[in-house]
């Protein structure tokens, strides 16, 4: 187990190292001059130089690389021109707002979904089980800020009942309509993984043999039922996750929330590299660790996978 453990912690630093890699070498092939980005169209050629001077824009594309890898080695994300202040004060006021909206989203998914599942799950082909397997196809196909913006212009709108965007206290109104458009489809989702979980397990022995004991259905799923087809789909519910952050980034630039996708769209307009790498590298890390600690539950709590893996170095 302690070999596959250091095996998925060297997966995770060289996962963003990929990330800041790829990322530098993107921020170079868009066209334009950090440098004039930064001085603004009508400032004059001197003007434009020193500043290149001073951020080290002039400089090849591999010294740049190499020094900013550097920095990152040592836990410095760097400084952020367009924002004057350091990537990091950035990134963490940013991730706080996204990684808030994630959570509640993902605990709107799980409020949604596992009752859905439990409900429908023994009413197969009738027109509740219908209706989740259209509802969640219909929803997977439809992009989050697309059902943002129709949440917006009902609720926000048309009845007025929320604000129409900005940031506001935790848990007040304008957290509701970009965790629904979020959370909701998503919960209907995994209401349709789970229900096809659901109904495979209870084709099992020890459903059966539980239900020989007099035990009624609905216990037989809470009780028995449920963790087991749980267990197996917790590394699928940490690739949500990590889809579900990526959602959120977007609906919160619908919603004109200050989180990580509202930065990363201004870093990109101002070709702030720094800032567009520390963003990338605080998603990755967010992501790998999410999938890290799913894995290493699977780990602890099923010993069919744990053998598995173990096994296998």
């Amino acid at each position: 187990m302690g070999s596959y453990v250091l095996k998925r912690l060297a997966a995770v630093v060289i996962t963003l190292w990929l990330l800041a890699t790829i990322g530098f070498a993107l921020v170079q092939l868009i066209p334009g001059n950090p440098g004039r980005q930064l001085a603004g169209p009508t400032a004059p050629g001197s003007v434009v130089e020193r500043i290149d001077r001073a951020y080290g824009f002039n400089k090849p594309f591999i010294e740049r690389y190499l020094v900013t890898l550097g920095h990152l080695v040592q836990g410095n994300l760097g400084y952020s021109f367009s924002r004057g202040e350091a990537v990091r004060a950035v990134v963490v006021s940013g991730v706080q707002r996204t990684l808030t909206l994630t959570v509640l989203a993902f605990a709107v998914e799980i409020i949604i979904g596992i009752p859905i599942a439990l409900f429908v799950v023994s009413r197969k082909g009738r027109v509740a089980d219908r209706l989740l397997l259209a509802a969640a196809g219909a929803s997977s196909a439809v992009p989050g800020f697309l059902i943002g913006l129709l949440l917006l212009y009902f609720f926000a709108f048309r009845l007025r009942l929320f604000p129409l965007g900005g940031v506001g206290p935790l848990f007040s109104r304008y957290y509701v309509l970009p965790v629904l458009s979020v959370g909701v489809p998503f919960g209907l989702v995994m209401a349709r993984l789970l229900r096809t979980k659901l109904l495979d397990e209870r084709q099992e022995d020890y459903a059966f043999f539980a239900l020989s004991l007099g035990e009624p259905m609905w216990k037989v799923q809470l009780r028995h039922v449920l963790p087991n087809a749980v267990l197996p789909l917790l590394s699928l519910f940490a690739l949500d996750f990590a889809t579900l952050f990526s959602s959120v980034v977007v609906v919160e630039f619908v919603f004109s929330m200050q989180g990580l996708g509202a930065d990363l769209v201004g870093a990109i307009q101002e070709l702030d590299t720094a800032l567009i790498i520390g963003i990338a590298l605080t998603a990755g890390l967010l992501v790998t660790l999410v999938n890290l600690l799913a894995d290493m539950a699977v780990l602890v709590f099923d010993p069919r996978v744990r053998r598995a893996r173990t096994s296998g170095g």
